[in-house]
């Protein structure tokens, strides 16, 4: 993957994860350019098949395309930031993100997008207005 797509991809996002929305200015660690199927399921480095992703939702999905709706414990595909819409599938509760759809509540349980250091961060980031 060139440098031009990466920065295309990072445009794109608007420098944010596409998943919990944390902006690159909030992380330390330079956000990850990844696959949204990864290549080990035939995913490819078109534009339309990568997503920014903060390395820690980036780790947390890894090449899972699935997760199980803790909710019904059926299986459902992950949130796809090119064909899914964020506000569909989540919101924000305070520091939290809340899944409202199969899709959601399984990508947020993957993704471990509640865990103490990300809901941490949230409340800092609440405190100085930075939360959006």
């Amino acid at each position: 993957m060139d440098a031009g797509a990466r920065d295309a991809v990072r445009r794109r996002a608007r420098h944010r994860c596409e998943y919990c929305l944390l902006r690159q200015e909030h992380s330390e660690i330079v956000h990850h350019i990844e696959h949204i199927v990864a290549k080990q399921h035939g995913g490819r480095d078109e534009l339309d098949n990568l997503a920014l992703a903060c390395r820690r939702c980036n780790l947390q999905k890894g090449p899972n395309l699935s997760g199980i709706d803790p909710v019904n414990g059926n299986a459902v595909a992950l949130f796809h930031p090119r064909r899914d819409r964020w506000i569909e599938h989540f919101r924000f509760h305070g520091t939290s993100i809340e899944g409202l759809t199969p899709t959601g509540r399984a990508t947020v349980f993957v993704l471990a997008m509640n865990d103490d250091r990300r809901l941490d961060l949230r409340s800092e980031l609440l405190v100085r207005g930075e939360l959006s």
